[in-house]
């Protein structure tokens, strides 16, 4: 008798199981767009559309999502070809693309040096494995939430976001990716600028304590030039013996400290400028370029070290820091920042010009400056107002006469809401 073995049978498959399946079939009714085949047959996500980019040659792009969408996103690029704007796939991760970005850019060291801490601290971190083209509006707009979660303020926010937008427009114009995500920003998702630290005016009083209180002669020509010319720290830090003209009172800015010691480019062309000073101060900055026996060295630092190279920023920090402290300063304590602040409120309150302000500062805009300084030009143009005493004289009026009060028509006050 014959033992049956005690292997198990192979099971039978049939012709179609063993089959592979196709990579995609196109979607009845709906041409240009395909699906990937299932064993169950069921048609579904992800579609893949097929396209033409820039140069004529035939690709693939996959859409997760509906039928919907994958037809939106084939007519959208149908429609970007016929335009004659640029479509070009794109497979890299925002690290790599941003990588070769910053890499391209041929801009001024502190602005490589906040491009270099966004992408390192910040937006690499959190984008750098994404593909390039698959960044959202709502990505973004979570990444912004991330960075509120960690209390970090609006301006450390919108500084992080600025390499952001720049990278992603200029995958956007070159075909790269659809549409800059960061243009579909609603406000609402946007960072706010309304949690800054109030800015720190000096009254006349202090500003003269603050002077006189400085340990040394070249910290109080140095506070002393900050408040009355308006300089930005590393504006001042960086003048030379040829910038400044004894003969007139002038001070051209040409130049500024960088953080590596030596002389940079002005943050923007408006930055270049020249500003007057008082007489007296200026006799006093040749006393300290004299004293060094620079006076004849046009390259020599106005404020400069034992050694003739320039003030370190946090050495002018310190000085102001020693200042306040001896001045007795009432809180919160002023940065040199609140220097300038505290120059241009005077300008305002001068009743200098809007254009004059902005050209003393060296804004770009007279737009930045309006912005900056709204709340100090609100108060001056609410000093400047008489609207308050013409309304008291005219209620005067009315009470002395009553009879002649009466004949008038009253007052046109408009309806309450």
């Amino acid at each position: 008798m014959c033992l049956e073995s005690s292997k198990p049978r192979a099971k039978r498959t049939s012709a179609s199981e063993a089959r592979p399946l196709p990579r995609r079939r196109p979607v009845r009714r709906h041409p240009g767009i395909y699906y990937r085949p299932r064993r169950d047959g069921k048609v579904g996500p992800p579609y893949e559309i097929r396209y033409l980019d820039s140069n004529g040659k035939h690709r693939w792009e996959v859409v997760h999502g509906n039928l919907e969408a994958a037809e939106a996103r084939r007519a959208e690029l149908r429609l970007r070809r016929r335009r004659g704007e640029r479509i070009e796939p794109n497979r890299q991760s925002f690290e790599q693309y941003a990588s070769e970005w910053l890499e391209r850019q041929t801009l001024r060291p502190r602005t490589l040096e906040l491009y270099s801490w966004a992408l390192d601290k910040h937006l690499i971190p959190y984008f750098g494995r994404r593909r390039l083209d698959q960044i959202q509006a709502e990505d973004v707009a979570a990444f912004i939430v991330q960075m509120r979660r960690k209390k970090l303020k609006g301006w450390t926010i919108t500084s992080a976001l600025r390499p952001l937008s720049i990278i992603l427009a200029q995958a956007a114009r070159k075909g790269r990716i659809s549409v800059n995500p960061m243009s579909q920003l609603e406000r609402g998702e946007r960072p706010r600028h309304d949690d800054q630290r109030p800015k720190r005016i000096l009254n006349l009083e202090e500003m003269r304590a603050l002077i006189v209180h400085a340990d040394s002669e070249q910290y109080r020509c140095l506070l002393e030039l900050m408040l009355t010319s308006g300089l930005r720290i590393g504006e001042a830090l960086g003048l030379s013996v040829a910038d400044l003209d004894a003969e007139h009172n002038l001070i051209a800015v040409e130049s500024q400290l960088g953080r590596d010691g030596t002389r940079t480019p002005l943050k923007t062309e408006e930055s270049r400028r020249v500003i007057d000073i008082a007489p007296e101060l200026t006799r006093r900055l040749l006393g300290l370029i004299n004293e060094r026996r620079a006076r004849f060295s046009p390259q020599a630092f106005v404020f400069a070290t034992r050694n003739g190279t320039g003030l370190q920023r946090k050495v002018a920090r310190a000085a102001l820091d020693r200042a306040v402290k001896a001045a007795n300063l009432a809180a919160p304590k002023p940065t040199l920042h609140d220097l300038r602040h505290t120059h241009a409120s005077m300008l305002i309150a001068l009743d200098c010009n809007l254009i004059d302000v902005q050209r003393r500062l060296g804004h770009r805009k007279p737009d930045t400056t309006l912005r900056v300084y709204a709340h100090e030009w609100k108060y001056r143009q609410a000093q400047r107002s008489q609207v308050g005493a013409r309304l008291s004289r005219l209620f005067a009026d009315d009470a002395a006469t009553p009879a002649l009060s009466q004949q008038r028509q009253p007052l046109a006050l408009p309806a309450a809401p």
